[in-house]
C-alpha cells in the first residue's frame, strides 16, 4: 500500500468521529470525549449517517459492558486501529475501566491523539498519571496504553510492546476491530486472529465491516471508495456472514457468530430505546437505510480453552426483541439503487 492509500485509510478516522458528533450532538448517545478529536464537532450529517453511527455505537456499547461485567476478574481491552476512540475515556468517567485498555494505530495517528489529551485537562485528569515516549507517539498510563505500531507487524512488533506494558495472555481479553481488519491484507489480518487463537486462552474478538462486495450495491459501495483511494482489501475473503464466521472457526476459535446492520438494529435493540432514537429526527430513508445496513456487519467470535474461566462467556449475546412497529414504518422492498449516499463506515 503506498502512502497516499495509507492516508486515504487514515483519513476514514476523522469521517467517523465528524460522523459520530454529529449523532452525540442530536442525542443519539452519550459521549463527552469525541468533540475534543474533531475541529468539525458540530457539523451535522445526514439522518442516515447519523442512524449508522448511533447502531455501530450500541453494539460495541453492549458487547463490551456484557464483558466488563461477566465475573469478578481482572480483563483486558485491546483497540486495534484504535484511530479517535473514545471507549476507554467514557469507560473511566463511569469508573468501568478495565484492567488493562489498550489502544493500538499508526504512529501518525497515535501523535494526534497524544496532543490532544495533552492539550485537554478533561481527558488527561481522568487518565492520571502517564507517560508519553520520546517521539510523542505512545502513551502509558496505570490501566491505558496507547501504542503506535503498524498491524501488519502483530506478533513480530505489537505484541512484544503489549506485553512490555503489562498484557498478561491468561486474562480474559477483549479485541475491538472497527473497520480496521476490512483494511488489511487477509494475510495480515488472519494472522492477528491466529496469533490471539494459539495465544490467548480466554478471549473474544468484534469486528465490524463491510460485506456482499459482489451485488450491485456492494460493486457500487467499492467503486465510490476506490474513487477516494481506499481499497477494502479484506472484503473478498469474507464476502459474507458464512465467511465472516469461518474466519474464526477456521482458526481455532470455539464459536463464532454474525448479524448484518439491519437485522441488528430491528431486533437487537431495545424497543423503547428504538423508538426514543427514531423520534431524534425527520428519516424517511428506509429503503436506502435497509439497503446499506445489509452490507454492513457484526462478526464475533469466542476462545474458551482456559477451564478457569470457561463461563465467562455465556452472557455476552444480543439481547433479542420483537418490536412492535407501524406499518407505515416498515421497509419497503429494496432496489438495487446506486450507493451514492454511503458513508456509514467512516
Amino acid at each position: 500500500m503506498g502512502d497516499s492509500a495509507e492516508d486515504a485509510v487514515r483519513g476514514t478516522n476523522d469521517s467517523a468521529v465528524e460522523s459520530r458528533c454529529s449523532a452525540v450532538n442530536l442525542g443519539y448517545f452519550k459521549d463527552d470525549y469525541v468533540k475534543f478529536f474533531t475541529r468539525r464537532s458540530n457539523e451535522r450529517r445526514p439522518p442516515i449517517i447519523n442512524r449508522g453511527s448511533y447502531a455501530r455505537f450500541m453494539g460495541f456499547d453492549i458487547f463490551i459492558n456484557k464483558f466488563l461485567e461477566a465475573g469478578d476478574m481482572k480483563k483486558q481491552i485491546v483497540v486495534l486501529g484504535a484511530g479517535s476512540d473514545t471507549k476507554y475515556f467514557n469507560l473511566k468517567q463511569e469508573n468501568k475501566q478495565p484492567y488493562k485498555f489498550f489502544e493500538i494505530d499508526f504512529p501518525q495517528i497515535t501523535f494526534k491523539k497524544i496532543q490532544t489529551i495533552k492539550r485537554n485537562k478533561q481527558i488527561s485528569n481522568l487518565i492520571g498519571e502517564f507517560k508519553i515516549n520520546m517521539g510523542n507517539t505512545e502513551l502509558y498510563g496505570e490501566d491505558y496504553y496507547i501504542i503506535s505500531e503498524d498491524l501488519k507487524f502483530f506478533s513480530s512488533k505489537v505484541v512484544p510492546k503489549l506485553e512490555e506494558h503489562g498484557f498478561d495472555k491468561n486474562l480474559p481479553t477483549m479485541f475491538l476491530s472497527e473497520c480496521v481488519m476490512i483494511y488489511m491484507e487477509p494475510t495480515d489480518s488472519d494472522a492477528i486472529v491466529q496469533w490471539i487463537s494459539d495465544n490467548v486462552p480466554t478471549a473474544m474478538i468484534m469486528a465490524y465491516e463491510q460485506i456482499l462486495p459482489n451485488d450491485a450495491f456492494g460493486q457500487m459501495m467499492i467503486k465510490n471508495l476506490k474513487s477516494r483511494n481506499i481499497e477494502l482489501k479484506g472484503i473478498d475473503a469474507y464476502p459474507d456472514l458464512e465467511d465472516q464466521k469461518n474466519r474464526y472457526l477456521s482458526r481455532g476459535w470455539d464459536q463464532a457468530y454474525a448479524i448484518n446492520i439491519n437485522y441488528f438494529f430491528n431486533s437487537h435493540i431495545d424497543p423503547s430505546e428504538y423508538h426514543r432514537q427514531m423520534l431524534i429526527e425527520i428519516f424517511d430513508e428506509i429503503e436506502e437505510w435497509k439497503l446499506i445496513a445489509q452490507h454492513y456487519c457484526f462478526a464475533w467470535a469466542f476462545n474458551i480453552k482456559n477451564d478457569t474461566y470457561k463461563n465467562i462467556f455465556e452472557n455476552i449475546k444480543f439481547p433479542t426483541y420483537s418490536l412492535s412497529i407501524p406499518k407505515h414504518a416498515l421497509p419497503k422492498p429494496i432496489s438495487s439503487k446506486p450507493a451514492d449516499k454511503m458513508d456509514i463506515d467512516k
